[in-house]
C-alpha cells in the first residue's frame, strides 16, 4: 500500500485485509457501479495492458476537475485501476457521502472503473476485470449488502435528477454509464443479471471459503471450463433419462402400428423403440 497525495494505493490482494479492519459509520446499502468515460485506456497511454501515464497524475487529475466544479473533494470513494490496483479517496473516505450519482448518493458508495466502456470503447483487462469482482464481492459482505440489481446498480438505471428507471432507458437515462458494453454486456439489468451479478456472486461464495485474494484470470479461466463441463454433464444425462421413458419417436410410428395390439402403453426406452423397429424391419423382410 502507498499513500501519497489524496489517494491510498493498493494491490487488488490487500484490499480485503484493508476493508475488514475499516470502521463504517454511516449506513450504505447501495454500490453504484460507474466508468470513468475520461481518463480512460487512450488518456492513460495503454500499451500492452501498461499505462505510461503516471498513476498519482491520473488520479489527482480527477479530483482537481471534480473540485472546479465545485464538490468538496473527488466523487468516488474508490477507484479501480485498469491493471487491478484499488484507489482509496482520502478526501471521499468510505464514511462520505459520494457525489456518484446526482440526487441518489444518499446510503450509497460510488466506485469508478477506469475506462470507456461503450461500444467502440475499451476492452476491460482481465486484471481489472477480477479486480472488479473481487472489491465488489468484498463490499458486498462488508456492508452485508445483497448482490442483486436493486442494491448494486449502475449509474445508467437513474435519471438526470436522481430519479430510480431501474434499467438503461435511451432518452431517460442520465448517462450510459458503466458503459453499453460494460462486462462485454451493456449496461441494462438483463446484462448485469447475465454475467456481472452472476461473477460477483462467485466470489462472494469464493471469499466465504476461504479466498482472501482475488481469483486470477487463469483460476477464472479454469473456474468457466469447469462450470461448461458441469453444465454439459447435466445436459448429457437429463437427455439419457428423457430417453429412458419417451414417447414413440416418429421413427419408431410406422413399427408401433404394427405392433399396438401387443403394446399396453405408447411410452417407452430409446432401446425399446429401436428394438420394435429392428423387429418390424425383420418381419417385413420375411414377409416379402
Amino acid at each position: 500500500m502507498i499513500t501519497k497525495g489524496n489517494f491510498l494505493l493498493m494491490e487488488p490482494s490487500e484490499f480485503k485485509g484493508w476493508l475488514d479492519k475499516q470502521s463504517i459509520t454511516r449506513k450504505i446499502d447501495k454500490l453504484q457501479v460507474h466508468h470513468t468515460a475520461s481518463p480512460n485506456y487512450s488518456t492513460r497511454q495503454m500499451v500492452s495492458g501498461v499505462a505510461k501515464q503516471d498513476v498519482w497524475k491520473c488520479l489527482e487529475g480527477m479530483r482537481s476537475y471534480h473540485l472546479s466544479q465545485g464538490w468538496s473533494g473527488t466523487g468516488q470513494n474508490i477507484t479501480v485501476l485498469e491493471d487491478g490496483r484499488i484507489a482509496i479517496s482520502l478526501d471521499r473516505d468510505l464514511n462520505k457521502t459520494p457525489a456518484g450519482i446526482k440526487g441518489a448518493n444518499t446510503g450509497a458508495l460510488c466506485v469508478e472503473i477506469v475506462g470507456n466502456f461503450d461500444l467502440g470503447g475499451d476492452t476491460m483487462t482481465d486484471s481489472q476485470r477480477q479486480a472488479v469482482i473481487h472489491l465488489y464481492a468484498c463490499l458486498a459482505l462488508k456492508l452485508n449488502i445483497p448482490v442483486d440489481t436493486s442494491h448494486i446498480v449502475y449509474h445508467a438505471w437513474y435519471t438526470a435528477s436522481g430519479a430510480w428507471i431501474g434499467d438503461y432507458k435511451k432518452g431517460e437515462s442520465s448517462k450510459t454509464c458503466p458503459g453499453t458494453n460494460f462486462f462485454g454486456q451493456g449496461n441494462t439489468k438483463a446484462a448485469a443479471e447475465k454475467s456481472f451479478i452472476p461473477d460477483v456472486k462467485s466470489e462472494v461464495e469464493r471469499i466465504k471459503k476461504g479466498g482472501d485474494e482475488p481469483m486470477t484470470a487463469e483460476e477464472k479461466k479454469q473456474m468457466d471450463e469447469l462450470k461448461a463441463t458441469v453444465e454439459s454433464q447435466a445436459k448429457w444425462i437429463a437427455t439419457q433419462k428423457a430417453k429412458e421413458n419417451m414417447e414413440c419417436p416418429k421413427w419408431a410410428e410406422e413399427a408401433y402400428e404394427y405392433y399396438k395390439d401387443y403394446i399396453t402403453d405408447k411410452k417407452g426406452s430409446y432401446e425399446f423403440w429401436r428394438l420394435i423397429v429392428v423387429s418390424y424391419r425383420k418381419e417385413k423382410v420375411r414377409k416379402n
